[in-house]
């Protein structure tokens, strides 16, 4: 097994045609992961998305004060898009550690891990 050390020394590039494919399931749990942020992040870009195209059509909506003199378009950017990120990265973070207690199951059982 050859040694690896620190250095910021260029110690030249890998091609990725000299790769060695992914075996089953480390491929298996990169595309979950990969599902996972995809379909989290589409759900995400479409609220954004949607406050334009809220404030294109329903502008009397849009503008209208909610809270504080705050309209509802600044209350959607702030402080539900925050809440809304911080959801996000729970149900990642949560999805990511059962597929971990999954596969550390399977290895208990002498299977292998990720």
């Amino acid at each position: 097994m050859q040694d690896y050390k620190m250095t910021d020394e260029s110690l030249g590039t890998v091609d990725v045609k000299d790769l060695t494919a992914l075996d089953s399931e480390t491929s298996f749990i990169m595309k979950s992961e990969l599902k996972t942020g995809v379909g989290l992040s589409l759900f995400y870009y479409i609220f954004i998305f949607s406050i334009p195209v809220m404030n294109w059509f329903l502008h009397d909506l849009a503008f209208s004060n909610i809270w504080g003199g705050m309209s509802l378009t600044w209350f959607l950017t702030t402080i539900v898009a925050m809440a809304m990120a911080f959801l996000i990265a729970y149900i990642h973070t949560h999805l990511y550690e059962k597929r971990l207690q999954m596969y550390e199951s399977k290895e208990s059982k002498g299977g292998r891990s990720a």
